[in-house]
């Protein structure tokens, strides 16, 4: 009997260790069950952030403040990559970021914010439309890329610019480019074509500031040595060469290439706004050109020495009458000399006259030493545009009188003439009439002296006839324009075909 009782003892023993094998093989299908059903989905193409905002179409995104705490995508069988920025650029002032995904695209988005929103606007609209673009580049693509936005920005009176640097990241290869942005404040628009905002000329004036540059580190790095070769022109001076740029207000800042190296110079406006389409001032340069016959003659009477508080008003109404326009060499001095004064050369340029330099208080300079020479140039281009906003874009050296020095360091066009009216010499109307018309000729700049009364009384009787001669009375820029000059800084013109 207790045999048999001990062999139902273990039976027993392994029916129960079989229950409670299966009990926790049930409970735990249970539970797995359970979290299943627990498990949220996440649609195609929708943002797996909180709080989703406005993205590019057909887009999600989740905008938040710079270097936020990172959310991460909810849990899937392959992981999503997370758009991170890594490289950081400088940025003016306050920056929006957008975080998201479209497809199987992860993109990070930054783009400036302004106090004045239709700024603000366009950029952001510049900014999503950069995206908008490169997400519809991957858009087919079968594994995970990323899409970064980033920028650098600068502004100069009226010109803001934005440099975007686009990141992608796809099969493994990352490619980098950028993408320029122009704002021009005065005119509410952005500038069209901003890569073009310089003329050639302003890339190799850049090419040779960088080369001179680099010649001075290859002597530095050079001494002690027994001899050292002076290294060849490294750069030609080509658009390609310094496609990167930002405005700012201590000049035109250039990124350039070297040996796989990213450097930058800048380079001060006054060197370089004579090159630029569009003025500091937010001035598109062909706006003032008026639309004129080029089959017809044309002749540009310029004025020195202004202004004038009576006399030039007075001019400015006999021009009217006659569509005619011109330039006025003014004295920066004479221009803040009185109240009336600084009113005058307002008008000047309100009445779409072209202003121009005759340099600050009309000293001879080629007689002058490089700092007294540059603070002519500066302190008349200064208060020249204090008055009207602009920067003169030429000058006109007293007496002509011009050398090498002048020529470098005057950072605009020298404008001299080829018809002499001699009003200062004959200081007679009618000798003044009879000597212009008869040296009339079609290219020609004639100077003249806006301070004469008998200037103006000459100018009544000069317009009416040129005109019935057909010709059309031009500033120097329409008449360089439509005779196809391009006018280079340090380059000296007596008339359109010099």
């Amino acid at each position: 009997m207790k045999r048999k009782k001990k062999r139902m003892s273990t039976l027993v023993r392994v029916l129960l260790c079989s229950w409670c094998v299966l009990g926790l093989l049930l409970t735990f299908f249970v539970i797995k069950w359970a979290l299943n059903l627990s498990k949220p989905e996440v649609p195609e193409n929708t943002d797996v952030f909180a709080d989703v905002s406005k993205g590019p179409e057909g887009t999600s995104a989740v905008t938040r403040p710079v270097n936020p705490e990172v959310t991460q995508p909810a849990a899937t069988a392959t992981p999503m990559p997370q758009a991170e920025f890594v490289t950081e650029h400088a940025h003016a002032g306050e920056v929006a970021e957008q975080y998201g995904y479209s497809g199987n695209v992860a993109y990070g988005l930054r783009y400036p914010r302004r106090e004045n929103t239709a700024e603000e606007s366009a950029a952001e609209q510049a900014a999503q439309n950069l995206l908008t673009e490169k997400l519809a580049e991957f858009s087919g693509e079968e594994e995970y890329c990323t899409v970064l936005v980033d920028y650098e920005d600068g502004e100069c009176a009226g010109l803001y610019s934005v440099l975007f640097y686009i990141e992608t990241e796809a099969d493994g290869e990352t490619e980098a480019e950028t993408s320029l942005w122009i704002y021009n404040k005065k005119k509410g628009e952005p500038v069209e074509n901003p890569r073009e905002l310089f003329a050639d000329r302003a890339y190799l004036y850049v090419a040779q500031q960088v080369n001179e540059l680099l010649a001075v580190e290859s002597e530095e790095t050079s001494e002690g040595q027994e001899s050292a070769e002076k290294p060849e022109r490294t750069f030609s001076g080509t658009r390609e060469e310094f496609s990167e740029y930002l405005l700012t207000a201590e000049g035109v800042k250039f990124y350039y290439e070297l040996e796989e190296e990213r450097r930058e110079i800048t380079i001060p406006y006054i060197a370089l706004h004579t090159y630029m389409a569009v003025t500091e001032n937010g001035t598109v340069v062909a706006d003032s050109i008026r639309e004129l016959d080029p089959d017809k003659p044309m002749i540009a009477l310029t004025f020195d020495d202004g202004p004038h508080f009576q006399q030039t008003p007075r001019l400015l109404e006999l021009l009217e009458q006659y569509n005619a326009r011109s330039t006025f060499f003014i004295l920066g001095d004479r221009s803040h000399f009185t109240e009336s004064n600084k009113e005058t050369v307002k008008l000047v340029a309100e009445a779409g006259h072209e202003i121009a330099s005759h340099t600050y208080s009309h000293k001879d300079l080629k007689t002058l030493t490089l700092e007294q020479l540059t603070d002519e140039v500066v302190k008349a281009r200064d208060n020249l545009y204090a008055l009207t906003g602009e920067y003169p874009t030429m000058i006109r050296p007293p007496y002509g009188s011009y050398n090498n020095l002048v020529k470098e360091y005057s950072y605009a066009p020298l404008i001299t003439w080829n018809l002499d009216s001699k009003d200062w010499s004959f200081r007679d109307t009618a000798k003044i009439v009879d000597h212009v018309l008869t040296e009339a000729g079609d290219g020609k700049i004639v100077l003249m002296h806006d301070i004469h009364w008998f200037t103006v009384d000459a100018i009544e009787q000069l317009l009416p006839e040129l005109v019935a001669r057909g010709y059309q009375i031009v500033t120097v820029r329409e008449l360089f324009y439509y005779n196809n000059v391009e006018l280079e800084n340090g380059k000296v013109y007596h008339s359109s075909y010099n």
